[in-house]
């Protein structure tokens, strides 16, 4: 959800600039020229009345005269960036930078060019520098909190809003941006206080029923949020994102006929989407209307005639409805149709596989290796066949094959790891890891990796815990990375720091059924049985035949 325009608009400068008053300028050591400092307040002047261009030139004059005059080219600066003229702005920031290196509005400027300049990942160095020297100014904080949005850095959005609002409790906007980056990083108790702040100061912002809605489903509220969503509609009835996700709310708590109405609204809406169309093919058959279900299919089925990858999501479809060997009979119709089309052995393969029938789908997923011997997806899916069928042997073979002939795919190195760790090849399972660590060493998927895998064995848990939290440090509202960090935190034995990450690592999942596990394990040793019950059932919901899980829940007493 983007809550905040990426259009970054720097805020008109004042006549007093913060920490440097025009007191300051007149200053002997500041403008030892008395005609230069004649032409800065002669450019000050017309900058309050609006002649920019003429400010400007009245300032290059007093550069000329008092060249290392900090001031001056700072003002150079932020007029020339009010005018957007974002270059100009950058390189008389750089000149004020130089002679004043700790300036805090001189690093805020830099940082504004820059993300202007669509150098936005670079502009956060000056920017947090702007906020570090100096945290009162807001309009630094929100200029950090656009940029942090841009790029996804929605820590530092929460941390940019957390301080406007220590600043200016009464802005109403600043609560509502913070409440939507808290509910981002899965802090939804947070982002509810904050949301509370935001509609008692505004309780007609648009946008506010949607973030109750987002905080309460965050919450483990459906039926409070499915609520939310609905008030939200009633007013945005074009929002179809929010209706998306009201329907996959609605399908999750087993609510088909509902989720089935309003998919019918999305597509209705979109009609060239066609993940809206089989979105509601899938929820026609979900909800008891196999008619309008198989009618939906054929119509996507035609749609996608000359194109396997889509006819495979209508396979999905039908095998995901009780209807397998339906689907299996589509892909062998698409099969004869297409005889010396390369992709028909894959096709083949994957619909059996989509219907449960593993073994039928072997023969298939080999014969497309041979037809596809450039192409990565039937080795991947003749290894996770064999994995499913017990026989990690051979997927281990099939792995360091493709690792072998498509060194660039890191993740294959990482799938091995996996099936040895299946194996119980635990040794070769961390072998492979280090591999692909020494290859990419800042890579946060392999470094949080190894780190899960050392804790999960209780391994080296120190070195596992400084491998997870530099993951964590690169992406830090990824689910996964903050459940490996409660994951360790519980082999250590610090259940307290466990218990709230994995909190909200279920957040940030949308409810996983290994995390669901995780937190389960941490309230049993807490002696919170019943939140353990609680977190074993949810894991179970997910994943029904978890059978270790299933013993877990029944031998609490």
């Amino acid at each position: 959800m983007r809550v905040v325009a990426n259009t970054l608009l720097l805020a008109a400068a004042t006549s007093t600039l913060p920490g440097t008053g025009l007191a300051a300028a007149l200053s002997p050591p500041a403008y030892p020229s008395e005609e230069a400092l004649g032409h800065y307040l002669q450019g000050r002047l017309l900058e309050e009345r609006g002649d920019s261009e003429q400010a400007l030139n009245e300032f290059y004059r007093a550069l000329l005269l008092d060249f290392h005059a900090s001031e001056v080219a700072r003002r150079v600066s932020e007029v020339s960036a009010r005018m957007g003229e974002a270059q100009r702005s950058l390189e008389f920031a750089d000149r004020a930078l130089a002679l004043d290196p700790d300036d805090s509005r001189s690093l805020w400027l830099k940082g504004a060019a820059l993300f202007n300049l669509g150098r936005a990942q670079e502009s956060l160095e000056f920017l947090r520098a702007a906020v570090d020297h100096d945290s009162s100014q807001v309009e630094y904080l929100r200029t950090l909190a656009r940029v942090g949005e841009h790029v996804d850095r929605v820590d530092l959005v929460a941390r940019a809003y957390e301080r406007i609002v220590d600043l200016e409790d009464d802005d109403g906007e600043a609560w509502f941006q913070l409440a939507a980056a808290r509910a981002r990083l899965g802090e939804v108790a947070a982002a509810g206080r904050a949301l509370a702040q935001a509609v008692e100061l505004n309780p007609l912002r648009p946008g506010v029923f949607f973030l109750q809605g987002w905080v309460e489903e965050g919450l483990g509220h459906p039926r409070q949020a499915i609520d939310l969503y609905r008030r939200h509609l009633e007013i945005h009835a074009t929002d179809q994102v929010t209706r998306r996700r009201l329907v996959g709310l609605l399908a999750r708590q087993g609510r088909y006929a509902e989720a089935y109405r309003e998919a019918r609204v999305v597509s209705q809406a979109r009609p060239e989407d066609p993940e809206a169309r089989e979105l509601e093919a899938d929820l026609a058959f979900r909800a008891g209307q196999p008619t309008e279900g198989k009618a939906l299919v054929e119509k996507l089925e035609r749609q996608a005639a000359e194109d396997p990858e889509r006819l495979e999501r209508v396979i999905g479809i039908l095998s995901r409805n009780g209807r397998g060997r339906t689907a299996v009979a589509v892909a062998d119709v698409w099969s004869d149709r297409h005889p010396s089309d390369a992709r028909s052995p894959l096709l083949a393969a994957r619909a059996r596989a989509m219907a449960g029938e593993t073994e039928a789908a072997i023969p298939f997923a080999l014969k497309a290796v041979d037809t596809l011997p450039d192409s990565l997806a039937p080795r991947v899916l003749l290894a996770r066949l064999y994995q499913g069928r017990d026989r990690f042997g051979d997927a281990e073979q099939v792995w360091k094959d493709a690792a072998g002939k498509f060194p660039d795919r890191l993740e294959l190195i990482l799938d091995l790891a996996l099936c040895r760790e299946k194996l119980g090849d635990i040794d070769g399972a961390e072998q492979s890891v280090r591999e692909a660590l020494r290859r990419e060493p800042e890579n946060p998927t392999v470094l949080n990796f190894l780190g899960y895998l050392l804790a999960d064995h209780n391994r080296r848990l120190d070195e596992a815990l400084g491998m997870i939290r530099r993951a964590v440090e690169k992406d830090p509202d990824n689910g996964a990375f903050v459940d490996s960090m409660g994951w360790v935190y519980y082999r250590l034995g610090r259940l307290q720091d466990a218990r709230k990450e994995l909190e909200r690592a279920v957040n940030l999942t949308g409810g996983d059924a290994v995390v669901h596990e995780h937190l389960g394990d941490v309230y049993k040793d807490l002696r919170l049985l019943d939140l353990a019950r609680d977190q074993y059932r949810k894991s179970l919901a997910r994943d029904a035949a978890n059978n270790r899980v299933r013993t877990k829940l029944s031998g609490i007493r």
